[in-house]
C-alpha cells in the first residue's frame, strides 16, 4: 500500500474537501465483453453537442467508462450548462460529478463549479472523494479568481457483468513542478482502494516542467528546443509515474505511446506538443492495439472543441 504523501514528503495533511459529489444512477446498460474506457478534458464543455457527437462515433461510441476532467457546472463559459449531467443523460450513462472549485453566482443560478466526473454504463457505488494538496496555491488563485475549493480526485465502484471494477478520475496541477504533481498523485493513490481490478485516468498535466511565472516559461521554451520529444514521452521526467507503477498500475498498454494529447495552439508543431492525459489499469488487461488518441475536432480545418484530445483503450471485463 502507498503511504500518504503527508508522511512520505513531510507536508501538512490535506484539509477535508468542501464539496460533495452529485450522483445520478441509471439502470445498467447491456455491454460487451470488452469495456471501452475514455478520458477527456472538456475545457469547460461549452461545445457539448460536438463532444456528444464525437463520443457517439467510432471508436468511442458505446464507451462503458468516461473519465471527464474540467467539466463546468453552471459557469458562464459553459453557457450555464451542467456539462457532466447533460453528457450522461444524452449518452444514457450513470454519473458522479465532483466540484473542485466553486463560486457563488447569486440569483436563480446559485453556484457555479469547475470539477471532474465519472460517467459509467453501470451504476456507481461507494463514491469516494479524495482530497489532494495544492503545491502552488498562488498560481491556483490566479488561474481561478473568485473560486474557492481545492484539488480532489474521485473513486467509485461499478459492476460490469461479473467483474467489479474500481474507477477513478483525477486532474493534477497544471503550473507546479513534477515534484508537486507526484505529491498530489501520492495522496490520490493513498485514498484509492488498493485491492481489486481498477482503472483511473484523467489530465495528469505531465508537462515535465514548472509553469509558474515568466522565468519558468522561458526555461520550458528552452527545454522544448533542446529536447522536444520529452513532452510526448514525459515518464522519465515525472516522478508520479513511479508512484503509479508502485501502486500496481500499468500505463504501457493502456496508452498510445509517443503521441501528444494537448494543443495549446495550432501554430505549435506536433513535435513540441505534450502528452498530458493518461489511463492506468490494474488487474485488467488492455485489448491489443486498442489504445488511441482521438482528436477533439472533425478534420484538419475545423475548429477544436477542446484543447485536449480524447484518449481511449478497450479492456477485458472478465
Amino acid at each position: 500500500m502507498i503511504r500518504r504523501a503527508s508522511e512520505t514528503l513531510r507536508v501538512p495533511a490535506c484539509p477535508e474537501h468542501p464539496y460533495t459529489p452529485v450522483i445520478r444512477n441509471l439502470p445498467p446498460r447491456a455491454g460487451a465483453r470488452s469495456l471501452r474506457v475514455v478520458a477527456f478534458n472538456a475545457a469547460g464543455g461549452a461545445r457539448t453537442n460536438e463532444i456528444v457527437r464525437r463520443l457517439s462515433a467510432p471508436p468511442l461510441a458505446g464507451s462503458s467508462i468516461i473519465l471527464l476532467c474540467e467539466a463546468d457546472w453552471r459557469t458562464r463559459r459553459s453557457g450555464r450548462r451542467e456539462v457532466a449531467s447533460e453528457l450522461a443523460q444524452r449518452l444514457s450513462m450513470s454519473m458522479a460529478y465532483l466540484p473542485e472549485f466553486g463560486r457563488p453566482m447569486g440569483g436563480a443560478v446559485g453556484a457555479a463549479f469547475m470539477g471532474n466526473a465519472i460517467l459509467s454504463a453501470a451504476p456507481l457505488e461507494e463514491v469516494r472523494v479524495i482530497a489532494m494538496p495544492d503545491p502552488s496555491p498562488e498560481s491556483a488563485r490566479k488561474l481561478r479568481p473568485g473560486y474557492a475549493g481545492g484539488f480532489a480526485g474521485m473513486a467509485a465502484r461499478a459492476k460490469f457483468g461479473s467483474r467489479s471494477l474500481w474507477i477513478g478520475v483525477v486532474h493534477l496541477h497544471s503550473r507546479c513542478g513534477p515534484a508537486g504533481r507526484a505529491l498530489q498523485l501520492a495522496e490520490f493513490l493513498a485514498g484509492f482502494p488498493d485491492e481489486g481490478a481498477a482503472v483511473f485516468g484523467g489530465d495528469l498535466n505531465s508537462t515535465t516542467t514548472e509553469l509558474n511565472g515568466p522565468l519558468s516559461f522561458a526555461r520550458t521554451f528552452g527545454a522544448m528546443l533542446l529536447k522536444p520529444r520529452r513532452f510526448k514521452d514525459p515518464v522519465r521526467y515525472e516522478p508520479m509515474f513511479e508512484r503509479i507503477n508502485a501502486a500496481g498500475f500499468d500505463i504501457e498498454e493502456a496508452n498510445l505511446q509517443g503521441y501528444p494529447t494537448f494543443t495549446f495552439s495550432r501554430v505549435i508543431p506536433p513535435l513540441f506538443r505534450p502528452r498530458l492525459d493518461w489511463i492506468a489499469l490494474r488487474g485488467v488487461r488492455a485489448a491489443a492495439n486498442s489504445a488511441a488518441v482521438i482528436p477533439a475536432r472533425w478534420d484538419f480545418i475545423s475548429r477544436r472543441f477542446s484543447d485536449h484530445d480524447f484518449i481511449t483503450v478497450a479492456v477485458d471485463s472478465g
